[in-house]
């Protein structure tokens, strides 16, 4: 009866401490997209350490961001990403010079319940958005 209880006991220790693990951000791992006007791939790479890496035609941008850790009730995530480092050359966009260190953007992400795609938007509805990007990695 004693070795039942004990064993009860650690079982009972070992789900509660699996169960209390986060998942990781379903955001986190490479996503790419590429845009029908000009056939141009984006890569996006976001990672655990909330920085990302962005490759788009030939500019290359690492930004910060803080991402909420659930949707709102649409479904959307608030990104708030902050570029970091850019190489200046121009993206898929065709803008020259890049995207400018220090420049902020609101993005609002809606992942699909696969987590193997998602669009970006201007703001938390389907009006203004790109994509959809599709997961190569997680």
């Amino acid at each position: 009866m004693k070795k039942a209880v004990a064993a009860l006991v650690v079982y009972s220790i070992t789900t509660v401490a699996f169960a209390n693990v986060s998942k990781p951000h379903p955001v986190y791992g490479k996503w790419t997209w590429t845009r029908a006007e000009n056939n141009c791939t984006e890569v996006y790479d976001y990672r655990p350490d909330n920085t990302s890496v962005v490759t788009s035609a030939d500019e290359i941008g690492e930004s910060q961001f803080t991402i909420t850790e659930k949707p709102d009730l649409g479904g959307f995530y608030r990104m708030v990403d902050i570029v970091t480092k850019s190489n200046g050359k121009a993206g898929c966009d065709g803008s020259p010079g890049g995207s400018p260190v220090g420049d902020t953007a609101t993005i609002y992400i809606f992942i699909h319940p696969t987590r193997d795609e998602m669009v970006m938007c201007q703001e938390p509805s389907f009006r203004a958005c790109f994509g959809p990007l599709r997961r190569i990695s997680k």
